[in-house]
């Protein structure tokens, strides 16, 4: 009886300890590593060339630093009210970190509020929303700076002279706003130079683009060139300017990528371009956000492998370095 007693304790306490184990293994499993970093961009607008570029940007940023980047925006030029709802979805989903490029700046200040009342921080890049509770702007320029700098490219191929037209995007984005504001601060400079009205919107549509200068050029036959501010309207003004058989005889400077007009460079119908590389603008961006998140701040004059020396402001507008893009140099770049 006591062999049988002894047995029969034993196999309790091989129970015992095999139950112990097994606890202890459940506690390791639910011990599991915190969760992955999201980062969220909203974008003005997805499925054109230059958002295409930024989400490749925000793709390689996600590999390189090991964290989940994900890219997003409306579907069609404009929406204010579309890119606010993708914003509060973000809030919902209780994101890390969201940056918005955003198609209104005043509309979006209250969910930027909401936003960062929740924990969740909040970034701008491309465009700006100066008067929010945003910690950060990421821009690849001065938007008003670059506008003018246009207006000069502009300037000296018409030969100081003529009337000039000036295309944007949205009528309410910031950044296109401030760039179209440098080009009329640029066109004071040159007295002999006239605008041709009225300012003309394409609402990031390149067939808009295109109709909109071919009505420009009907308005004013004697138009000398154009200055387009965002990323549809030199290829745009471009067709218009072929169509009127009028290459040569109205000059095209403006912001857009290489790819988008690389033929039109070369075939003297497009005089040049301003840009920088949308999908480092994007990759610095994310960069910078998730060293925020860290606890690492950007400094003025920190130097960033692959992109530059960056200005950093004390209102929180960092700016890396831009380039100007021509026939001589557009071959060099793949984006």
């Amino acid at each position: 009886m006591n062999k049988k007693l002894t047995i029969f304790c034993g196999i309790l306490l091989a129970l015992a300890l095999i139950a112990g184990g097994c606890g202890k293994s459940t506690e390791r499993r639910s011990s599991a590593p915190d969760k992955e970093r999201k980062i969220v961009f909203v974008f003005k607008l997805v499925g054109i060339p230059y958002g295409n570029v930024c989400e490749r940007g925000a793709r390689e940023a996600a590999k390189d630093l090991g964290i989940n980047v994900e890219f997003l925006g409306p579907a069609k030029g404009g929406d204010v009210v579309g890119q606010i709802r993708m914003i509060e979805t973000q809030i919902s989903r209780g994101v890390d970190a969201i940056v918005i490029s955003p198609n209104d700046p005043n509309s979006v200040k209250p969910v930027i509020a909401k936003a960062m009342k929740r924990g969740i921080k909040v970034f701008t890049w491309d465009s700006d929303a100066p008067d929010t509770k945003r910690i950060f702007y990421v821009a690849a320029a001065d938007d008003i700076g670059i506008g003018e700098d246009i207006m000069d490219m502009l300037a000296k191929d018409i030969g100081g002279k003529g009337k000039v037209g000036i295309m944007s995007g949205g009528q309410g984005a910031l950044n296109l706003n401030q760039h179209v504001e440098g080009v009329l601060k640029g066109l004071k400079k040159y007295p002999k130079i006239k605008l041709a009205k009225p300012i003309i919107y394409n609402d990031e549509q390149p067939q808009r683009a295109q109709s909109s200068v071919a009505g420009l050029l009907q308005r004013h036959p004697d138009l000398a060139g154009i200055a387009c501010v965002n990323s549809p309207g030199p290829p745009g003004a471009a067709r218009a300017v072929i169509a009127a058989g009028k290459v040569g005889k109205v000059k095209i400077w403006g912001l857009s990528l290489p790819s988008e007009n690389r033929q039109y460079i070369k075939d003297g119908v497009v005089n040049g371009l301003i840009l920088w590389d949308p999908a480092k603008l994007t990759y610095l961006t994310a960069k910078l956000v998730n060293d925020y998140l860290d606890g690492r701040k950007p400094v003025d004059g920190m130097v960033v492998p692959g992109i530059g020396k960056l200005k950093v402001s004390p209102n929180g507008i960092i700016i890396m370095p831009g380039v100007v893009i021509t026939e001589e140099n557009v071959d060099r770049f793949d984006f």
